[in-house]
């Protein structure tokens, strides 16, 4: 199995439990859909800059149950309702799938909600949560952020408490959308009973709820010709793959993509057939039939308890066409603007997880996780001298560039070189209560709290700093500032432009509070050696 590799493909679920969104209760709001009335909860941000109020509907259904039927298969629209829904609950969390044994335990412990209950999970799972300034009304529109979690479409989910979009909504004045969309074997199947067109149903979830924005969102007080979208790591990717195959009418005007990276490749077909042999299914006249049958528990357990190995994304010309680079080069690639990002110190969680203390050795690590590729232990000193004799902070660090900022430089470069506008970000921050453990540095997902507002104040890693809470706010208004006038980007240059050769530095050692500029060279320079090999090995988008 490729454990290290799973654990570098997800958008960690973080270790703030969000308490520092305290909220007090004010008069309910409520939205008049075509399906039927949503009633939400009204609630007051008490520990951020803003104390004004914030309208919150959880748990609102933008497509039907993929239950019976209907599992394994693409979205349909959520059916009325005659009654008001009282959208007041955080929904179920679709199916997710952890490894088994003890990093698996250690994953769920230290990212499936820590600190507080985990998340309920259901194979009814297709909702949708919106945060909304009390200001915003059909009358009085705003921009919409729609959020996309990372998990390596694997597991996760919109309900975790760090994805709690008041902060965000009340503090910059936007609507934020966070969906739910299956993952694993529900959102991948790989069936080839499956008409082509119609796999991938975890992205066509995606793109099913993008519609219902455009359809509902401004009843909510969202404008839906000012859709942004925005992701971590898997999240990030998937919205790589709606701009390299967007839909038709263009239903986003921009997008920023966390710490991006290639998703893992896995068994795919075989590992359906697998699924499909334990439970009886193979014989049977529809495969797909018989494992629509099958207790959606019962298919989670044995997938979990055995390592069948990951449900991939397959090509069906409609979410996945062209990679990237094919799409910018044919002109399919959506035009608008573009911001991609990568923490300092992407893989050290990675790493303290799968437990490569000491010096393990380079080429079995990366053999071992599926990267297709070796890299020479001199070649590997010469890029990072000083870390030559720290064999786990070494291969940490080449882990990081190789996934995440030399798939990041890749990707922006041919934005650019294609006439589009395409903005880099680099993420220094790093602060006692996000520290799970020493030296952990600006880790995997670690920007995200900062981004929504939703760090702790203080829990067992330590408090928040003056730093940290200036650079949430200065990070919550560049991402929404965006979000309001994307052709404006950000205050450091974009790529290709004058001075295009650099980057913003978000929470550096000399702008700990906000950002400083600087060359790109100073965090691409692993890159001469790791681009040429990601393209080549078909790993760079």
């Amino acid at each position: 199995m490729h454990h290290l590799f799973y654990l570098l493909s997800f958008g960690l679920l973080s270790v703030v439990s969000g308490a520092a969104v305290r909220e007090r209760q004010v008069a309910n709001p409520t939205a008049t859909l075509s399906n039927g009335i949503v009633v939400g909860t009204a609630t007051a941000v008490s520990n951020q800059p803003s104390l004004a109020p914030v309208n919150a509907y959880l748990g609102v259904p933008y497509a039907k149950p993929p239950t019976g039927d209907r599992r394994f298969a693409p979205p349909e629209p959520a059916a009325p309702w005659t009654s008001p829904l009282q959208a007041q609950a955080l929904p179920p969390a679709c199916l997710q799938q952890f490894m088994s044994g003890a990093t698996g335990a250690k994953t769920r412990a230290y990212f499936n909600n820590p600190g507080l209950p985990p998340p309920a999970e259901s194979e009814d799972c297709l909702y949708l949560n919106v945060f909304a300034p009390q200001g915003a009304s059909p009358s009085n529109k705003k921009a919409v952020m729609f959020w996309l979690f990372g998990g390596n479409n694997q597991f996760g989910t919109a309900s975790l408490a760090y994805y709690n979009g008041s902060s965000l909504a009340v503090n910059e004045d936007v609507v934020v959308v966070a969906i739910n969309y299956r993952t694993n074997i529900f959102g991948f199947s790989n069936s080839p009973e499956i008409p082509f067109g119609k796999q991938n149903s975890a992205y066509l979830d995606q793109r099913m709820a993008l519609q219902w924005v455009q359809q509902n969102i401004g009843q909510f007080g969202g404008d839906p010709a000012r859709v942004t979208l925005f992701g971590e790591s898997a999240g990030g990717h998937d919205i790589k793959q709606l701009l390299a195959n967007p839909p038709s009418p263009p239903q986003f005007q921009a997008a920023i993509m966390e710490s991006p990276n290639q998703a893992a490749t896995g068994a795919g077909l075989a590992s359906y057939y697998q699924v499909a042999a334990n439970f009886g299914c193979s014989g049977a006249l529809s495969v797909l039939a018989c494992l629509r049958k099958v207790p959606a528990t019962d298919l989670q357990k044995y997938i979990t308890d055995n390592g069948v190995g990951f449900f991939e994304v397959v090509g069906d010309g409609t979410s996945v066409g062209k990679q990237s680079l094919g799409s910018l080069a044919s002109g399919k690639f959506a035009n608008v603007p573009v911001l991609i990002g990568s923490n300092a110190n992407e893989a050290t969680v990675f790493v303290n997880i799968a437990g490569l203390d000491g010096n393990p050795d380079i080429n079995q690590t990366l053999a071992a996780n599926g990267i297709p590729f070796g890299i020479s232990d001199a070649t590997a000193e010469s890029l990072y001298p000083d870390l030559a004799n720290d064999g786990s902070a070494l291969i940490s660090q080449l882990l990081t560039d190789l996934l995440f900022t030399c798939t990041a430089r890749t990707l922006s470069d041919a934005i650019s070189l294609s006439g589009r506008s395409v903005w880099r970000y680099r993420y220094e921050g790093s602060f006692p209560n996000l520290q799970i453990f020493p030296n952990a540095g600006a880790w995997h997902s670690s920007e995200i709290p900062s981004v929504w507002g939703t760090y702790e104040l203080s829990n067992q890693f330590g408090d928040a700093t003056p730093d940290q809470i200036a650079l949430s706010k200065y990070m919550q208004g560049i991402w929404a500032g965006f979000a309001k006038a994307p052709a404006a980007g950000f205050p450091w240059p974009k790529l290709g432009s004058a001075n295009g050769n650099e980057l913003g530095v978000l929470g550096g050692k000399n702008e700990p509070a906000g950002e400083e500029t600087r060359p790109l060279i100073t965090s691409d320079a692993p890159c001469a050696v790791f681009g040429p090999l990601l393209i080549a090995a078909g790993q760079a988008y």
